[in-house]
This record gives C-alpha cells, sequence and structure tokens, in this order.
C-alpha cells in the first residue's frame, strides 16, 4: 500500500523538469516538502519582495491580492506537532466535505508521507483525517478517516516506479454518503483515468462505483469538483483536464445518477449569452484561465468556485448567485497569489511562491473564509505542505449583502489583521539525491494498469 522514497526517483525527476519550464505547472501532489509547524499568522495588503525574476510587463502573473481583502495566513495544516498523532506529516491538497452536524468535517490529501520531509517515509495518496476548527479559527486534526490508528491510504494498491498514484479531485457527502474522485496518474499530469468511490461510513471503508476513461469529453471531466444543490436535487460539477492549459466546464446530474455518466447534462453557452443543458458542453470559464484544482461549494444562496489559475498564478475566487451562466463576467477576487519575490522573501498571501490547490473550508461564509493552499519548492523539495488562509472581505467585493448569521463559525473568533510573523514558515533546505532506477513488478489490487499508446 505504500513506498518509500525510491520509488519517488522518477516523479522527483520529471516534477522538477517540469518545473523548470513552468513554474506551476505539476499540479495536485508533489509540491514541497519540510513542514514548518509553525502556527502564527500574517496579512497582506501589498506585494512584498522584489521580484525573482526580471520584471515583465507583458507577464499576466497576478501581482498582489485584490483590493479591499484582508487575507491571513494561519498555518500549516500537517507536521511536527501538528499532525505526527495520525502518523503524516507531509502532503498536499485537502479537500473537505463535512461529516455530520457536530461540525467535525474531513480533508482528504494527495500525495503524503509519514516524514517531515517530502519523499521521507511511506508514501501515501490519498489519505483521509478528520478535523474541526478550534475557537481561534484553526484547523484541527483530531483523527485518521479510515478505521486505525494512524493514516492509511483510503483506496488499496501499490505505487510503482512508473510514478503511478491515484491523486484526489474533490470529495462531498450526499444525504451521509461520501463521493469522492480521484485520478490515476502514471507521472503527475499523465492520467490513466478516473474513478468514484461511495463511502457509507463516514469515510472508514470506501467502494468502486465508477470508472470513466479519460476520453470522456475529451479529457476535460478529468479534474473535477462538484458540490450537491439539496433544494433543487442536482449535482453541479465543474471540470477541466488535468493539464494547467485548459477551460472549465458545466456538468449536472441527479445524485442517483452518480456513477452513470450517460445521463449526466452538459450546459453550453449560446452566442446570446443564454445557454441550454444537453449532450453538447462549452467552456462556461475560458478568459485568461488555465484551471488547475478547482473547489466549488454553495455557500449562504451564491455558488462559490474557488480555483488555482496557472495563468495568473493566483488561488481565485468567483461568486454567483446561479450556477448556469457566463462565468467569464465575473472578475475574480485574487485571494493568495505566487507575488514576485520568490523563496528569498517571507513566504505570505502575496508571496506564496509555487502554489496551487485552494480547497473552501467546510463552515466558511462569503464574508469569513477560510481555504488550504499547496506549495512545493520543487528546486530542491525544502517545502511541500497545505496551508490555511482566512479570507474576510469577499461578501463585499462582490457585493453579495449576504449578512452573517450571529452563530456562524466566522464569529468565533477575530482575526489580528496586521503584518504578523513573517518567518511563520521556516523553509528548511534538504538536497534531494536522486536513487537508481529498480525495476519493480508491482502487484496491484482492484485496478489494471493499461499501457499508453
Amino acid at each position: 500500500m505504500s513506498k518509500s522514497v525510491r520509488a519517488l526517483t522518477l516523479i522527483v525527476t520529471g516534477a522538477l523538469t517540469c518545473a523548470a519550464l513552468s513554474p506551476g505547472a505539476l499540479a495536485q501532489s508533489a509540491f514541497s516538502p519540510g513542514s514548518s509547524g509553525s502556527t502564527g499568522s500574517s496579512s497582506a495588503s501589498g506585494s512584498s519582495g522584489a521580484p525573482h525574476r526580471p520584471a515583465d510587463p507583458a507577464t499576466p502573473w497576478t501581482k498582489d491580492i485584490s483590493d479591499g481583502l484582508v487575507v491571513n495566513l494561519i498555518g500549516d495544516v500537517l507536521g511536527p506537532g501538528i499532525s505526527n498523532h495520525v502518523g503524516v506529516m507531509t502532503g498536499d491538497l485537502g479537500t473537505m466535505t463535512w461529516l455530520g452536524d457536530g461540525g467535525e468535517f474531513a480533508i482528504i490529501f494527495g500525495d503524503s508521507f509519514r516524514g517531515a520531509t517530502f519523499g521521507q517515509g511511506d508514501w501515501l495518496s490519498p489519505i483521509g483525517v478528520i478535523a474541526e476548527m478550534d475557537a481561534d479559527g484553526r484547523i484541527v486534526i483530531k483523527r485518521p478517516l479510515n478505521d486505525s490508528w494512524q493514516v492509511e491510504q483510503l483506496v488499496n494498491y501499490s505505487h510503482n516506479d512508473r510514478g503511478l498514484t491515484l491523486l484526489p479531485s474533490d470529495v462531498m457527502n450526499i444525504n451521509g454518503n461520501l463521493y469522492m474522485q480521484a485520478m490515476w496518474n502514471e507521472g503527475v499530469g499523465n492520467v490513466l483515468r478516473t474513478q468514484i468511490w461511495e463511502s457509507t461510513d463516514q469515510g472508514r471503508t470506501w467502494r468502486s462505483i465508477a470508472t470513466i476513461p479519460t476520453s470522456y469529453l475529451d479529457g476535460k471531466a478529468n479534474l473535477i469538483t462538484w458540490d450537491y444543490d439539496q433544494a433543487n436535487d442536482w449535482v453541479y460539477m465543474m471540470s477541466s483536464e488535468f493539464k494547467r492549459n485548459d477551460d472549465v466546464y458545466l456538468t449536472r446530474f441527479r445524485p442517483y445518477d452518480i456513477d452513470d455518466r450517460n445521463k449526466w447534462q452538459h450546459y453550453s453557452l449560446n452566442s446570446d449569452g443564454t445557454g441550454s443543458w444537453g449532450s453538447r458542453i462549452t467552456p462556461i470559464l475560458s478568459d485568461r484561465v488555465k484551471a488547475g484544482e478547482m473547489s466549488l461549494r454553495y455557500i449562504e444562496g451564491h455558488w462559490v468556485l474557488a480555483m488555482f489559475n496557472a495563468e495568473t498564478m493566483a488561488i481565485e475566487v468567483r461568486i454567483s448567485k446561479e450556477i448556469e451562466r457566463d462565468w467569464n463576467e465575473i472578475a475574480p477576487a485574487n485571494v493568495v497569489v505566487s507575488g514576485f519575490g520568490g523563496w528569498g522573501e517571507a513566504q505570505s498571501p502575496s508571496n506564496f511562491t509555487q502554489l496551487y490547490g485552494g480547497y473552501i473550508t467546510p463552515g466558511s461564509t462569503l464574508g469569513n473564509m477560510d481555504l488550504v493552499v499547496s506549495q512545493w519548492n520543487t528546486s530542491n523539495n525544502s517545502r511541500y505542505m497545505s496551508t490555511q488562509f482566512n479570507v474576510q472581505g469577499l461578501d463585499k467585493f462582490f457585493g453579495t449583502g449576504t449578512p452573517e448569521a450571529p452563530n456562524a463559525r466566522s464569529m468565533m473568533r477575530t482575526l489580528d489583521t496586521s503584518v504578523g510573523n513573517q518567518d511563520v514558515i521556516e523553509v528548511q533546505q534538504v538536497e534531494v539525491t536522486p536513487a537508481p532506477e529498480v525495476e519493480l513488478a508491482e502487484s496491484l489490487t482492484d485496478i489494471t494498469i493499461v499501457p499508453l499508446d
């Protein structure tokens, strides 16, 4: 079920190659090691530090978080002193869903390691934990999602030296049952197929209910995010190809048709801005977009899309009352950006180098939203982590006018909006020496790997 760092040789080598071509080219699972374990916070209202590359007037990169927002870096979700008790300290991604009415929620991570640095100890993906928000608004991991004293892979299979790994896209709760979609990758970005699993016991065990080939929608349904609109009894799914180079598409289906893609309906836009549901599909979001990981949630009567955009190197948030629309009309709020300071400058919401992910935390409101954002220093693997941010002011930015509920989770604390401890993230330099290639005949459980053409 797990594998040591030797099996990561090809992945790390390929990752560094891709990183040289594009700072955010890789995606899920594999962006940087060595968690700091620190828990300070910082806020950002302007760019920090000198550019780590020559300023280019034509660059599409976002220079700063959007005006009017207050963004706080809360701290790492994993790491020494934070997640030792569940047997994992390094990982990325972190999509989340409620488990019930008691305040607990599930977090699903991608490629993760038991050690405190990238590649140290068992290699696991995907894994899950049960967490909750404490009185100070921090995500606190309580116990493994699986039924064990330490986290284990949620799906039983073995990684191999070709880089086989299962990367989660999203998880949702429909009437008490959990549904997880994930992508089989043999080398990050090389998707073999996707699969949907169901758990009827709060995430302790999972069974496969559907396998979807990459040919479906020409691969534009590989990387997905979804949420259930209980009032209208539809599951809405936004999707893209897992290449950080494509548009965003919209699909819907009834909960009981989640395992039958032949009954899924796709949204297409007309030239006059109207749209319709059927077998035809066109992008709903394509302007200045190279879609990475996405998180779609229905919050306070609004559809909220948080997305890593590789075009702008920022975590962007868009909010709409209606989901059936042209999302290009919505100017995004930039909530965490890669910035221009690079790894040599303090890491903050305005300079969160080599970022990706961006998952909305359960209990978030439009005015007070928490996100989990990943980060990976691919040059030396000195950082690889999922980190919590708090964003205030999106309701005013988008003019939603939605009042905070008196008992909302966001009312539980008041965050310090001053510039906090710039040493909140300690970047540890770790030299990674690739191990020699090892021929390995892996025996895989419940899966069949089909060679690519």
